[in-house]
């Protein structure tokens, strides 16, 4: 395994993106998306970006890098059509020994970017390690049509099933095994496929009373 795969909390950390293009917007979405306070380096931005900046929802410095631009930063992406500028942007995050991506360019970044399948909560990332970007995209693709919205609804469900167990104060071994159960009632074939009556009957035998869909809050 060549990189550490790792998901990051970038809520209220600054993420610097130097480069207002098409690449930059698609980084500073994401980075948006997981709650980052964004900065972008570039004298321009993209439609997208401008309306992004008037909303207030980032902070934009508008004329090319210098050194000095990462100062404060927890996460840098270079996303610019330079490769002279990607560079400086890289070895300067090296000496601030701050985690730096180049688009496209692995041998100049800390770090890099998965594909990403996104159901709501349920994210599955994927990498081939920089060898192939076709690949991963190849097994997103293949993944998000595989994905259906039933495992959203069973994410959501264990993780209200779990609050529950957890708050009872029991053993973590105890927990341990019934959670494993409950992953092997094949309920995301009861849950795609509608069968809530039988759901719950499941659920009374394995959890005891209390855990009715209805008696967790769940309305499907």
């Amino acid at each position: 395994m060549r990189y550490f795969p790792v998901f990051l909390d970038l809520k209220g950390k600054r993420c610097v993106v130097v480069g207002g293009g098409r690449v930059g917007e698609r980084k500073v979405r994401s980075l948006l998306k997981a709650g980052a306070l964004v900065k972008v380096i570039g004298p321009e931005l993209t439609p997208t970006l401008f309306r992004l900046k008037k909303k207030t929802k980032l902070t934009h410095i508008s004329r090319s890098y210098r050194r000095g631009d990462l100062g404060g930063a927890f996460l840098v992406i270079a996303a610019t059509d330079d490769r002279m500028t990607n560079e400086r942007v890289f070895r300067q995050a090296l000496e601030k020994r701050v985690m730096v991506n180049v688009v496209d360019d692995p041998a100049h970044s800390s770090f890099i970017v998965p594909s990403i399948v996104e159901k709501k909560d349920l994210v599955v990332a994927i990498s081939t390690s920089g060898r192939s970007p076709a690949m991963a995209r190849l097994v997103r693709q293949k993944l998000d049509k595989e994905i259906g919205p039933e495992y959203n609804l069973l994410l959501k469900f264990l993780g209200t099933v779990r609050k529950k167990i957890l708050r009872l104060g029991r053993e973590p071994k105890e927990n341990q095994k019934i959670f494993r159960a409950l992953l092997k009632e094949d309920l995301l074939s009861l849950i795609k496929e509608k069968r809530f009556p039988e759901l719950n009957r499941r659920l009374k035998t394995l959890l005891g009373p209390g855990f009715s869909l209805k008696e967790l809050g769940l309305r499907w």
